[in-house]
């Protein structure tokens, strides 16, 4: 089986263009995005349900044209306010598989996801989980958002909220649907493992998921692919890496607007190649 991987596109029409361009291109079949799927910049509430309605609505069109799949989560920057919208265009199309905490078999292989990621200094806690020793990082806002923007509450509010009223990471990979053993598993995982260069911030601070690093080490899985952390290969130089056996995939992304887009084409049959295209190309 062989994909499109990427992630953090931010509803970038040219990432999106780009991307079919790669398929049509390489002749693959599959797409796989791996979270922060909507436009962030400006008033959220309003763009990203007229993007969901619009803009990712003619994506999918085209896609179902080319007849070309696609796999899918949201991630961290994608307001949960607007999953049942999501969910309910995705089921319109047989060619889309929203694996939101879900899981989908296609081929030989068994995709399971999951967008939230750990606690981070962003004012709007949208998706985000604790994990055992956790520290709270100092926050971007004196206001926090939580119950999907619905309440406001201070930072020292939120120091004992995240405590008591926040899931952990460790339960909720545990929670997540179990493969098939037949099939090979890739887990879609928003948030980066902990430590082995895919989770590097412009800082030079490591910001994955130590749970995500154990649960990986505790199971018998064939690949995840990870984002959120846009300059993480820039910082790092790595895009992939491996926990044991599994392989680690983390292609970075280039922030809205810029030309170039960061993509991995992964072929389950052979090894992983690296793609990084330098221009959009109108195919």
């Amino acid at each position: 089986m062989r994909f499109v991987y990427a992630c953090d596109v931010h509803g970038d029409e040219d990432k999106y263009h780009k991307l079919l361009s790669i398929c049509k291109r390489e002749k693959i079949e599959y797409i796989v995005l791996g979270g922060d799927i909507y436009p962030k910049n400006g008033d959220r509430a309003v763009i990203q349900i007229e993007f969901i309605k619009n803009g990712l609505k003619e994506f999918f069109d085209e896609l179902k044209k080319g007849n070309i799949k696609c796999i899918l989560i949201p991630g961290n920057d994608d307001l949960e306010n607007y999953d049942d919208d999501l969910k309910n265009l995705c089921d319109k199309y047989e060619n889309v598989y929203n694996i939101d905490r879900a899981k989908t078999d296609i081929e030989d292989v068994c995709f399971i996801g999951l967008p939230d990621v750990l606690d981070n200094p962003f004012r709007r806690k949208n998706r985000v989980l604790m994990e055992e020793g956790l520290e709270l990082e100092p926050q971007r806002s004196e206001e926090i958002f939580i119950e999907k923007g619905t309440k406001i509450i201070t930072v020292e509010e939120w120091a004992k909220y995240r405590q008591t009223s926040v899931a952990k990471m460790e339960d909720v990979l545990r929670e997540l649907p179990k493969p098939d053993k037949a099939k090979k598993s890739i887990y879609v995982l928003h948030d980066p493992p902990y430590g082995i260069g895919l989770d590097c911030c412009a800082i030079g601070k490591c910001v994955g998921s130590k749970a995500i690093v154990q649960f990986v080490k505790e199971n018998n899985i064939y690949m995840t692919l990870h984002g959120h952390i846009h300059e993480s290969y820039k910082e790092s130089g790595k895009w992939k890496e491996h926990i044991g056996n599994t392989i680690c995939i983390q292609p970075g992304q280039t922030e809205l607007g810029e030309e170039k887009m960061t993509y991995v084409i992964v072929d389950t049959d052979l090894n992983v190649q690296n793609r990084f295209e330098v221009k959009v190309k109108e195919e």
